[in-house]
């Protein structure tokens, strides 16, 4: 349980691993609760039982898990993390009054040098590994930002997440528009026809259950998709080099502490 606080607690969990997770199920999950959950409250209870036993974390984790997975997939493809990209010499994402500002920040606040456009150009690899190293190192000094950066990146990973579970998403709500059908007898198995006349009236939680799969079904054909991933990374990644100026005393500080500190146990 106190795992499950924990998950349910932390902004990054809740928004961008555990709601992917639980509007995979919604379309299930609402016609359960709506024609069953009233008539049978042991049902409720099972399935608040299976949440406080780990459904909730079981979710999330198979979210964060394929949505690693399609990072790796999408970053081959890509060639390179959008952090990584936006920093290139070659790449178009950022002016490039701003990307030389940016360079200029991460050799004055990190102490990194960056590559000049010709030494990009003969060794790329190693300009990457440089770039790579800069933003590893610059997210770490603004783990302790709350506001729009957070956001950014919560924001990223939800469309990444929300893309990897997209055909287990796309298969629930099928299954959740054909139970909705069936409950409001639109739909009817014996024997087999159809009903159109009952949509004006499909009842309450048939209409729920309908308007929930329907909505998720067009979120998960026309929105989230691989462009979408990539246009929330460079958005993070824009917000991430945005916080650059604000290090520059406290980053300071720390390394002229660390050198004076260096040179006196030399002494």
């Amino acid at each position: 349980m106190t795992t499950i606080f924990e998950l349910v607690k932390d902004p990054y969990e809740r928004k961008a691993r555990v709601i992917p997770g639980l509007l995979v199920a919604l379309p299930l999950l609402v016609p359960l609760l709506c024609v069953y959950g009233a008539e049978h409250p042991l049902l409720t209870g099972v399935i608040g039982l299976l949440g406080g036993c780990g459904a909730i974390y079981a979710l999330a984790s198979v979210a964060r898990g394929r949505g690693k997975k399609l990072e790796e997939h999408l970053v081959k493809k890509w060639g390179g993390l959008p952090t990584t990209i936006a920093l290139r010499h070659r790449d178009k994402f950022l002016d490039s009054v701003s990307k030389q500002r940016y360079h200029a920040a991460i050799v004055a606040k990190l102490g990194i040098a960056m590559p000049t456009a010709q030494e990009e150009l003969e060794n790329p690899d190693k300009a990457d590994d440089l770039y790579m190293g800069a933003t590893k190192r610059l997210r770490e000094l603004t783990r302790s930002n709350k506001q729009l950066l957070l956001k950014e990146n919560i924001a990223y990973g939800f469309h990444r997440n929300m893309l990897a579970m997209k055909y287990v998403g796309i298969f629930s709500c099928l299954l959740g528009i054909v139970y909705g059908l069936l409950i409001a007898k639109i739909l009817q198995l014996t024997p087999p026809h159809f009903v159109p006349a009952h949509l004006a009236n499909p009842g309450l939680a048939a209409g729920l259950t309908l308007l929930i799969s329907i909505a998720l079904l067009a979120a998960w054909l026309l929105y989230f998709d691989q462009s979408a991933v990539k246009r929330m990374g460079f958005v993070y990644a824009e917000r991430l080099f945005e916080c650059l100026p604000s290090l520059s005393s406290s980053v300071s500080r720390k390394r002229a502490s660390q050198s004076t500190a260096t040179g006196q146990n030399s002494v």
